[in-house]
């Protein structure tokens, strides 16, 4: 719809903005109010309401491609030039298009570094570090890509970035692969962890904050699975570390008592 929009480029390339904002949205692992906030240039707190708060999707630490992507811009800003998301993407992959080959950017150290990720994780990864204000789009309607005040922390490793990670697409779903993570645990496991899903729900909403904060799915199912006795058996799980098993062990294991 945006590519037959009857404006011209520079309207086009607003259009595409918007999306990438909307999608940007959809995506975060962060309070949606939070993220929703922010990109009317206001802050606020977790809402511990919304979906990614009760419950939070899964993540993966994409800070190391955050930093391939940030130092792309950093070497064509070296060259004084600026591009957009595609063609920078188009490097990262070590795509040798017409275009790559007419700039020389083949040349540029960081050509390639990316090709252990899709084309579509890439423009995934753009969308997030632009809703989480590490990456911007420069005001010259041409949807070229800036480095903010934020990105040194980034590239300097003084700061992780996490990004949202979607289950793969499928065209036409069957029962298998309508499977969730629930399903691999057997009648009483899966008791016991939506057990610990509604406490967790609860904790949450008292404290003020997103369920993920609290703890994740996995260490929930982990908990499920083992059904520890003592906190020194609860300390043991992927997920409980010193802190957590302080705040919430003792609430935890009256839980599996139950």
């Amino acid at each position: 719809m945006i590519d037959t929009s009857e404006g011209d480029a520079t309207h086009r390339r607003r259009l595409a903005a918007h999306l990438d904002a909307m999608l940007a949205l959809c995506e975060t692992v962060t309070c949606r109010r939070v993220q929703l906030l922010a990109y009317f240039g206001q802050t606020g707190q977790p809402c511990g309401n919304c979906d990614t708060c009760l419950t939070p999707p899964e993540a993966w630490d994409g800070t190391l491609a955050a930093q391939k992507l940030l130092s792309t811009v950093v070497r064509l800003d070296q060259r004084g030039q600026r591009y957009g998301a595609g063609h920078v993407v188009d490097i990262l992959l070590g795509k040798a298009t017409p275009r790559v080959g007419q700039l020389g950017h083949e040349t540029l150290s960081v050509f390639g570094i990316g090709a252990d990720i899709s084309e579509g994780e890439w423009r995934g990864v753009v969308r997030q570090l632009l809703a989480q204000g590490l990456l911007a789009v420069d005001a010259d309607g041409y949807g070229t890509l800036r480095l903010t005040e934020t990105s040194p922390d980034v590239l300097r490793g003084t700061r992780s970035v996490l990004l949202r990670r979607e289950a793969p697409r499928v065209a036409r779903p069957t029962r298998q692969s309508k499977r969730t993570a629930t399903s691999e645990l057997d009648t009483d496991a899966l008791t016991v962890f939506e057990r610990l899903r509604a406490w967790r729900a609860t904790t949450a909403k008292t404290k003020g904050v997103p369920a993920y904060v609290v703890f994740h799915d996995a260490t929930l199912r982990e908990i499920a699975t083992r059904l520890p006795t003592t906190l020194d058996e609860l300390g043991t799980i992927s997920g409980v570390g010193v802190t957590k098993l302080d705040t919430y062990g003792a609430e935890l294991l009256e839980v599996l008592a139950a």
